[in-house]
């Protein structure tokens, strides 16, 4: 499997690279919701690349960038979002990074950067993290 593109989050103003798909849980609770792709990327499984951020202590999902041809949209999935949706659907540890590639690792979010840090979320509060 080839490496895949990350997840990009916004901390304290910072983009970071998110080695994680919390998305694909929400999809999993509402399968209806799941983008029909009509092509495919390996460096991208998922097909999409979501955009989130934190704010005020709390998780959003902020964006959807569909990587493969798909009818679907951020708009489409998440209708009455104007401004993010807040992402009480994810808990656990999300791996973020930035700068340099240090290590290469071709399988899933493999590899490790020069800055990297950790969040920990419980149904879309951040409990600890930068």
């Amino acid at each position: 499997m080839s490496a895949q593109m990350y997840d990009r989050i916004t901390i304290n103003g910072e983009e970071f690279n998110l080695a994680a798909a919390p998305l694909e849980e929400y999809f999993r609770r509402y399968p209806g919701k799941r983008p029909a792709f009509s092509s495919f990327n390996s460096g991208c499984m998922r097909g999409y690349v979501a955009l989130w951020e934190v704010r005020e202590g709390m998780l959003f999902l902020t964006g959807i960038r569909m990587v493969c041809e798909t009818e679907s949209s951020f708009a489409s999935i998440f209708p009455d979002a104007f401004d993010g949706v807040f992402a009480d659907w994810v808990s656990g540890e999300l791996r973020c990074s930035s700068g340099r590639l240090l290590e290469v690792d071709n399988a899933g979010f493999g590899g490790r950067r020069e800055f990297e840090t950790t969040l920990q979320v419980e149904e879309g509060v951040v409990l600890f993290g930068p």
